[in-house]
Formats: C-alpha cells, sequence, structure tokens
C-alpha cells in the first residue's frame, strides 16, 4: 500500500505519530510526506516530496488566483491548506505516475491492517468517509490514479469558495465509482449508497471525526483544553463532544478498548476502528496504547 501525507506550511508536532502508527500497523507500505524544502523535517519511516519540486496544474494555479480562501490567513491559512493538498496530490500523481494511495489527514491514527480494505477499495476510482449527507471529512481518501485525480481538481476548481469538507462532498457526487465506507451507523445517506452491499462487507467502521472528537474533543484553545482536561479527570469522564454536523447518533455509543484498539460494541460484538480522527491534535495519548 502507498500512502501520501501532506504538510504545506508549519509542520504540526504530533506529525511523526501519525507516520510512525502508519508503519506499525501496516505491513509492506510506502509512505510519501509532501512539505515544503523550508520545513527542515526528516522522519526515515517516509519519503519526502518538495512541494515546490512538482509542477502546478492549471486548475492548481486558478485556485491561487480564484478562491477566497486561498488568501484567508484564519490559523495560519488553515483552510487554504486543507482544499489546495487535493491539488498537490494531482500534481504529485501526474509527476510520479503513481496509483491506488490513501491519504489519511496529520492528525488521524490507524489502527487496524487495511490491506482486506484495500483490496477491495482498490477497484473503486474514490473511496472516503462520509457523516452526512452534504460533508464528506478528508480523513481517509483513496484515489485510484492520476486520471481520478485530474477530475477531482476540476472538480473543486467548479466550487472555489467551498470548504475542503463541501468539496469533497461534490467530489464523492461526481466522480464515477465513488465508494462511502462505513461508518458504524446504516444512515439513509449511506443506506442510498450504489454500493451498499459492499459496505456492508467491510469490516471495519472509519472515523471521519465523530469518534475522535467524542472520545477527546474538538481542536481547542490551550487554555480552553485545559479546564476540559481537568474537568474529565475529575469526573471520570470521555470529553463527550458532539459535532451538530454530525448524523451519527455518537452520544449512544459504547466505545470499548480492547488490546489497545478502540471498538464500537454493538448487540454485544466488538465493531474494529479502522482509525480515530484525533480533532484535539492529542495524538501522543492514544498511540502509547499500542
Amino acid at each position: 500500500m502507498k500512502f501520501i501525507l501532506i504538510a504545506s506550511g508549519k509542520i504540526p508536532s504530533y506529525l511523526n505519530y501519525c507516520i510512525n502508527q502508519i508503519k506499525k500497523t501496516q505491513k509492506k507500505t510506502l509512505i510519501y510526506l509532501l512539505i515544503n524544502k523550508s520545513s527542515n523535517y526528516k522522519n526515515k519511516n517516509c519519503k519526502i516530496v518538495f512541494i515546490e519540486n512538482l509542477k502546478k496544474t492549471k486548475e492548481h494555479l486558478l485556485f491561487i488566483e480564484k478562491s477566497k480562501l486561498a488568501g484567508d490567513s484564519y490559523r495560519n491559512f488553515f483552510w487554504r491548506h486543507s482544499i489546495e493538498r487535493l491539488y498537490h496530490i494531482n500534481n504529485f500523481l501526474i509527476q510520479k505516475n503513481q496509483k491506488n494511495i490513501i491519504h489519511i489527514e496529520n492528525d488521524v491514527l490507524l489502527f487496524q491492517n487495511l490491506k482486506t480494505v484495500f483490496d477491495k477499495i482498490k477497484k473503486f476510482n474514490f473511496a472516503c468517509v462520509r457523516d452526512s449527507s452534504t460533508r464528506v471529512i478528508g480523513s481517509f481518501l483513496f484515489i485510484k490514479d492520476k486520471e481520478t485525480s485530474k477530475k477531482i481538481v476540476k472538480i473543486s476548481n467548479n466550487y472555489l469558495d467551498l470548504n475542503d469538507m463541501r468539496i469533497l462532498n461534490k467530489i464523492d457526487k461526481k466522480i464515477p465509482r465513488s465508494l462511502n465506507l462505513p461508518i458504524g451507523e446504516n444512515l439513509n445517506f449511506i443506506k442510498k449508497s450504489k454500493n451498499f452491499g459492499l459496505i456492508k462487507k467491510i469490516p471495519y467502521i472509519f472515523d471521519a471525526a465523530a469518534i475522535g472528537q467524542f472520545i477527546d474533543g474538538p481542536h481547542r484553545t490551550k487554555k480552553i483544553s485545559k479546564f476540559i482536561n481537568f474537568i474529565k479527570m475529575f469526573f471520570k469522564k470521555r470529553d463527550g463532544f458532539i459535532n451538530a454536523e454530525t448524523k451519527l447518533n455518537i452520544s449512544t455509543w459504547d466505545i470499548k478498548w480492547k488490546n489497545n484498539k478502540p471498538y464500537k460494541i454493538s448487540n454485544g460484538k466488538f465493531i474494529p476502528t479502522a482509525n480515530l480522527h484525533l480533532h484535539s491534535k492529542n495524538l501522543k495519548k492514544f498511540v502509547n496504547r499500542l
């Protein structure tokens, strides 16, 4: 399997945990990391590719020139980096002629070997994690090849002022042979999927964001985070945060750890969770479980 991670701009402090966890859980894996030359980041577990060495497509240049979010400086250009990764991936796949790649976000930890899942999803052009009828989270994406990525950026250019979750929603609906990965509940937008039969055969749950946020909260300022952590420790509770946009009934879930891996308990059965999207950025807390 081949993974591609992107850390444009400042390297997040938790990136090592994400990369090292891939190596721990996946066998015979090649990890490409796209970063800026100025970052001076090194990790022996990945193959580093400098973003500056990838030729920008006309679609990428159009995004930079026309998108309002490309110039939005909120949280060190958070929205630009979130959306622009789709263009970076396309530039990479075109120049390196790679295919069958998995992209995960830098605040994601993998807990299950994905080989059996990969064998199923590589028959599709695109796979993603959808937690409502109107948004897809880029926590876990599969892209078949450069032909698919070319379609992705062309679709993206039609929605230059939407955030990445809304753009991925459009992409998922427009790319031929797209697959929504199982999220732990058979909600209407999942049941309506043309590939619902295959979804039921995948043995893992994939976390868009809701599970990780429920377990350890969203990304908060340090001051608020310290207060919340004190409350959690005092009452010995999980975070319990529920994003208003997710359609998962996450507050009713029984989540347990077994052999240092997260599971949803349903009718007495342990359903393994393939990944956690730790929006709290506290990857160290959970990587040490392995």
